[in-house]
């Protein structure tokens, strides 16, 4: 077996400038989570589930904090892949490129729940196979607008942010002037109904505070996925931390105050079986307003998030099959420039958990296991980073002391163990046996390909210092 690597030169500069990027983070990670989380945390947590969204941000935030220095020293054209063919050696990419084909099934998170909204909002879209044609014609419309190609692609993603951000801050504000319930009484019973820490039922994580932290923070880091973007951003090293960092006041002035509506216009009891802020919309907004917000505000979050990670995913398996860990064939292009099979893997997987009825709840801790266990690879990469490219480091905008910043990639590592346990108490042992077996098996056949394939690596991570490129 041999691993060869050709170094390249770095690419000009692409098309993304600073709004374009941000509207793809604003887009990647304002979803599912905001939309579909806050009812189930209000039944784990009572009224305190607007403060448990705040401690949710704050800590998926130094979840993904050394991708802020990474991104800010280095310029990656495949996300994940390539840091960690460029810090942590092609063999553990080589590890990741297998294991992360499991991200596939995450796409029908997002038709799922939009098709959970459509449901409460249309009662003859609301039986089960209503929703899998609604799920399955979302995943199938953007699909299609992925194969347009990563330029169509990010401007259709930038009409739709604006619109999302416009609407959940209408709800926000709106909502917020209609509250009626005490949810700022700490001593009310009601604001920590399961206490602080975390409650089980029959083995499985049930509700506490903490356990609803736990569930939000899933919808809390997806906008490190920018760091994809590098080969397509004009200037990737200096916008894209930029952008990271703005995602944060971003999340907390929009879920805040989305969750505070939320927990404020109605009671536990009101919203019954539902886990969509639909009912409470219907509460606060007359009728044209309330179909405006529905439109503009929870399924343009779930099909911005659907839209940009088919293009997320895309890049990162294609750069593993440019290099040789996956077929060549099947990182194909069309003339757009769109990984044809990728996204139709994507597609066909994305379909598996919308056929079979899984529950947001469920695929929500599938992938957030899967992320958990990808984590433990990227923290390889991520302590080499000040050894590997000293001089591009030190003139890094976001440069700060070694020591201080090791210790924010043992807190990030930290997090993302409690997040994997966390998942796994979440779901039925059988369910868990079975995803941390699938995690295993792909990680191995990644690690048996490293030692029987013929892999040419192409440099796909640079300094702008010139320094260990490759």
């Amino acid at each position: 077996m041999a691993i060869k690597v050709i170094r390249e030169k770095e690419p000009g500069p692409g098309t993304l400038g600073k709004p374009e990027l941000y509207a793809l983070a604003i887009g990647q990670v304002i979803g599912a989570g905001v939309i579909t989380l806050i009812v189930p945390a209000i039944k784990m947590t009572g009224y305190s589930a607007w403060l448990a969204y705040f401690v949710a941000i704050i800590m998926g935030f130094i979840m993904i904090l050394p991708n802020v220095f990474v991104s800010s020293t280095v310029r990656m054209a495949g996300g994940n892949y390539s840091m960690l063919c460029g810090m942590a050696g092609p063999r553990v990419a080589g590890v990741f490129s297998i294991m992360y084909l499991t991200q596939c099934l995450s796409l029908s998170l997002f038709g799922a729940s939009a098709a959970a909204y459509l449901g409460d909002i249309i009662p003859a879209l609301g039986g089960s196979v209503a929703r899998i044609i609604v799920g399955g014609a979302l995943l199938t419309f953007f699909y299609l607008v992925n194969l347009m190609g990563i330029d169509f692609m990010a401007k259709a993603q930038k009409m739709m942010t604006w619109l999302l951000i416009a609407a959940l801050v209408l709800f926000a504000v709106v909502g917020i002037f209609k509250m009626e319930l005490p949810i700022f009484d700490f001593s009310d019973p009601s604001f920590l109904t399961e206490g602080w820490g975390i409650t089980f039922t029959e083995g499985q994580i049930s509700g506490g505070f903490i356990g609803a932290v736990l569930l939000f923070v899933y919808s809390t880091q997806g906008y490190y996925m920018t760091t994809s973007y590098g080969r397509d951003a004009k200037n990737a090293r200096r916008d894209i931390p930029i952008v990271l960092l703005l995602a944060v006041p971003t999340l907390i002035v929009l879920y805040v105050g989305v969750a505070m509506t939320g927990v404020g216009v109605m009671s536990l009891e009101e919203y019954g079986n539902s886990t969509t802020l639909v009912f409470a919309a219907k509460r606060i907004f007359p009728t044209i307003l309330f179909y405006i917000f529905i439109i503009g505000g929870p399924i343009m979050a779930l099909l911005s998030t659907l839209n940009s990670s088919f293009a997320y995913n895309a890049i990162n398996i294609g750069q593993s099959c440019d290099d040789g860990w996956l077929p060549a064939a099947f990182g194909k292009k069309n003339k757009n420039g769109a990984r044809i099979w990728i996204l139709t893997l994507m597609y066909i997987a994305g379909m598996i958990p919308i056929v079979f009825g899984l529950s947001i709840t469920v695929i929500t801790n599938m992938t957030q296991l899967f992320t958990s266990c990808f984590a433990l690879l990227n923290f390889l990469a991520f302590i080499k980073m000040p050894k590997l490219y000293p001089e591009a480091w030190k003139q890094s905008r976001f440069h700060i002391s070694d020591g201080l910043y090791y210790a924010i990639c043992v807190l990030s590592l930290a997090g993302f163990i409690v997040v994997l346990w966390k998942s796994c108490l979440s779901m039925s042992p059988t369910l868990a046996i079975l995803n941390v077996g699938a995690i295993v098996v792909l990680a191995v056949v990644g690690y048996f390909r490293g030692k029987t394939g013929n892999i040419q690596i192409r440099t796909s991570l640079w300094a702008a210092t010139g320094e260990n490129e490759g």
